[in-house]
């Protein structure tokens, strides 16, 4: 790739660390934040009964799964002279900001229905935003790179990002917290964020859409369009088992760390943070293994590993302890590196050929329905978590339901396997 081009990649690549912010931030910390455990160590009190609190987050996501078949249409068959994504990112970023923040803001300083209501409201508004931003930012990767190579490598330094994203959530919002209270690391990532995301809409110029005389297609037309791409499917579901598993481990780890390790629960934060140092690491090998063994096969073996890694979870602070926990954490950096860099050039792939096989430009459905999709997968993994907390237990003397949450979504991810092996585009 020439400077210039590698230039303007980067730039976009930097807005998934913002978007990886956003999200990871919100997903660790909000259950945390409105129902601590009783003996956590930051003197936190239950601003929401922790039932509620998963409900909360199922009605944000049904808001948020209406949000993303509308956004991706409208954005597909927009006519903006400033293209058909950057007017989403560009005026979707504010307010996306500003509903990350008020997360941390809950109006009653003890358990309250309020604070329940207000919860709600601000994760259904935080994600129909993050929809208008994320999807056509998502869609812009087959429009600006035009070979194999571009893609994954433009893939990678998405991966990489999106780590150092995490990361930061991971790591960064631990040590805010620590010294400053939630409050503070709300304003203080949002910000940074946000200034990551603008830099799309002020280095990517969109090229202007190719005239068809084919009328495009309407918005449930298209989506089922899309969702009778059975290459689509395949790789979909088993993408989605591998996000129920990050989103269940998120979840449980402040609560492992304390309960089953013994070490405070900021500490999930650095463990994690960890394991992405070793994805950043490996996701320079990437380009050059998947161009090799194809992206289908990179997908496969990350997804035993990751599996594999997951069941073991179940044997913290029995089996394994707090030395060997954390080695098999950092380990999992290798298979989550794939997940962070292959899937988004896999549906580039997807899209394209869609479109040059029915001869419409649909990029933005594919990519919302499957950020559609996982967001109903990690609502629903974020209600059956602490759904298993309360059924098997989360305390020093029964602490069954950490111990089952890891095993469960190992299972997912290696069922998930069986669907990938059937995709067949071919990876020219």
């Amino acid at each position: 790739m020439e400077g210039r081009k590698r230039f303007i990649l980067l730039m976009y690549s930097l807005g998934y660390l913002g978007i990886s912010i956003f999200v990871q931030t919100t997903v660790k910390w909000y259950q945390y934040f409105y129902a601590p455990p009783e003996t956590n160590q930051g003197g936190l009190k239950v601003l929401v009964p922790l039932g509620f609190v998963g409900f909360a987050m199922i009605v944000a996501r049904i808001f948020d799964s209406i949000a993303d078949p509308l956004v991706a249409y409208y954005s597909d068959i927009s006519k903006n002279k400033r293209g058909r994504r950057i007017p989403f990112i560009l005026y979707g970023s504010f307010p996306l900001t500003l509903t990350f923040i008020l997360i941390w803001f809950p109006p009653v300083g003890r358990e309250s229905i309020w604070n329940f209501v207000y919860l709600t409201v601000m994760l259904s508004l935080f994600f129909i935003f993050f929809t208008i931003v994320v999807a056509p930012y998502l869609a812009l990767i087959p429009e600006i790179t035009r070979t194999r190579e571009e893609r994954i490598n433009l893939t990678m330094m998405q991966g990489i990002t999106q780590v150092l994203g995490v990361m930061a959530a991971e790591a960064g919002s631990g040590i805010i917290i620590r010294f400053s209270g939630f409050k503070t690391m709300g304003i203080t990532l949002g910000l940074i964020a946000l200034g990551t995301i603008l830099l799309t809409p002020l280095f990517i110029k969109e090229e202007p859409v190719r005239e068809t005389t084919k009328r495009p297609a309407g918005m449930f037309s298209s989506l089922k369009m899309t969702l009778s791409n059975r290459n689509f499917i395949y790789y979909l579901i088993s993408y989605l088992t591998i996000w129920f598993g990050i989103n269940t481990l998120t979840i449980a780890m402040p609560y492992i760390s304390e309960i089953l390790l013994k070490i405070p629960p900021e500490s999930s934060g650095f463990l994690i943070a960890g394991a992405f140092v070793i994805a950043v690491v490996f996701s320079p090998l990437l380009p050059r293994i998947t161009l090799k063994y194809g992206k289908k096969n990179v997908m496969i073996m990350t997804s035993i590993m990751f599996g594999f890694i997951l069941i073991s979870t179940g044997f913290f602070g029995t089996l394994f302890g707090q030395i060997t926990a954390t080695v098999i954490v950092l380990i999992a950096g290798i298979p989550l590196s794939a997940t962070f860099v292959v899937p988004n050039a896999i549906v580039a792939d997807i899209a394209e050929w869609d479109g040059i096989e029915k001869g419409q430009q649909r990029e933005g459905m594919f990519f919302g329905t499957q950020g559609l999709i996982i967001k109903i997968v990690i609502g629903l993994s974020s209600f059956v978590t602490p759904l298993v907390f309360k059924t098997f237990g989360y305390t020093m003397a029964n602490p069954l339901g950490l111990q089952l949450c890891g095993p469960i979504s190992g299972v997912l991810v290696l069922t998930g396997i069986i669907f990938m092996t059937r995709y067949s585009l071919p990876e020219e």
